[in-house]
């Protein structure tokens, strides 16, 4: 793939805009009783506002822009007893740091109640399956997808919660992949919505390779990824815990470069135990690779969602930029829509691996007003479809990405 960013490209001529302050939200982690591992994937209700989140791959969850006044929370995971309480939302930040789930074993399928392996066997079966140069799990009976994004840009002022905005760019895309590895994506819309933008100021894929790329100038490559066949010799693993996501059980890996090797990632890696599968993964640039591109923190964050019980498919995915100088740069994708095994033409793939199509930033209100309506639509039927059947998230989650 083409370098992905060049950080501050297409921010500057960017007006200010403040964020709004006074806007309470609800966060926490959601955590099993017991052993206290964050539960992925969980559901956070709030049912008289009709609103709610997900878990992501630490627990953790938000809710935001939420009115002052008492409200009724729901907590609910397959194979955990659903937790509700009530609380009082004052106009500002409200914290509860953990939330406690206990499992239930008339629900919890038995098979997920597994030993954990060994690190070797871990990794031996992780071996046995290639992986693709982009950083997710190939599916042998899985030649080609297509697939819809949207997100968005920002950048702020410095690094600290609420800090000023000083750009912010939305996008919507399309793009397709086929095995093996072969991945174009096209922006079919963008816009600022304080001022006209030239250009992205990080590359708006679905899929980050932080592998490699040109920051502030610079090139650099960090070596293979943690998955590659060959990554064993550069990368330290420790199993950190195996964390059941009700049918599904997934371990959590620590990785870090080994000691002498070239710059390289670290951080966390999360793998399906049933066929070793990306369940997602949070990976920084170590404090080697960093140094010579002039910045503090180098992130990306992805969480991919299960399909048809049988594929694990990006849903979401992040970018987070902190320079020396103290700028915070976030790029947010959602990744969803996807149409498995159609037939896409060579014509689709003899081109860059990026592109914005010439109508792209002429896109005008009612566009975006529709965009943003079905988006909300879409929200809206989830949550009325978990308030009525309280069915699993990952039928959520296909709503939520069209």
């Amino acid at each position: 793939m083409r370098p992905f960013f060049d950080i501050l490209a297409g921010f500057l001529a960017l007006h200010l805009v403040q964020a709004n302050a006074n806007a309470a939200t609800l966060s926490g982690t959601v955590r099993d009783s017991a052993t206290r591992a964050p539960l992925p994937y969980a559901t956070v209700v709030l049912p008289e506002l009709r609103r709610g989140d997900l878990t992501d791959l630490y627990g953790r969850f938000a809710v935001s822009d939420l009115p002052a006044g008492p409200i009724r929370v729901t907590v609910s995971f397959v194979g955990y007893r659903t937790a509700s309480y009530e609380i009082v939302i004052p106009h500002a930040e409200l914290r509860r740091p953990d939330i406690l789930l206990s499992p239930s074993p008339m629900t919890l399928k038995s098979h997920v109640d597994m030993p954990r392996p060994s690190l070797d066997a871990l990794l031996e079966g992780i071996g046995r399956e290639p992986r693709e140069n982009v950083f997710h799990a190939r599916y042998a009976d899985l030649g080609s997808y297509r697939f819809a994004l949207d997100g968005t840009q920002t950048l702020f002022a410095d690094s600290r919660a609420g800090a000023r905005v000083l750009a912010q760019i939305d996008y919507d895309g399309l793009g397709y992949y086929r095995n093996p590895g072969e991945i174009v994506q096209d922006i079919t819309a963008y816009r600022s919505r304080h001022a006209p933008a030239q250009q992205f100021g990080m590359h708006p894929g679905v899929i980050v390779n932080i592998r490699s790329g040109r920051l502030n100038g610079r090139d650099f490559d960090v070596g293979p990824l943690p998955l590659e066949s060959d990554a064993r010799r550069d990368y330290r693993y420790r199993l950190v815990n195996t964390v059941q996501m009700g049918d599904v059980a997934v371990h959590k890996i620590h990785v870090e470069p080994r000691k002498r090797r070239r710059p390289g990632l670290e951080g966390a890696i999360w793998i399906s135990a049933n066929d070793y599968s990306l369940v997602g993964y949070d990976l920084r640039l170590n404090e080697k690779g960093r140094s010579p591109l002039g910045v503090r923190e180098l992130r990306t964050y992805q969480q991919n969602a299960l399909y048809y019980d049988r594929y694990w498919l990006p849903v979401l995915q992040s970018v987070r930029i902190i320079t020396d100088a103290g700028a915070l740069a976030e790029q947010t994708t959602r990744i969803g829509g996807y149409t498995l095994n159609p037939a896409l033409d060579d014509s689709l793939f003899n081109r860059d691996a990026f592109s914005m199509r010439r109508d792209a930033a002429r896109r005008g209100a009612a566009y975006w007003k529709a965009r943003d309506d079905s988006l909300e639509t879409a929200k809206g039927r989830a949550m009325q479809m978990l308030l009525e059947t309280n069915t699993v998230p990952q039928g959520w989650k296909r709503l939520l990405h069209r």
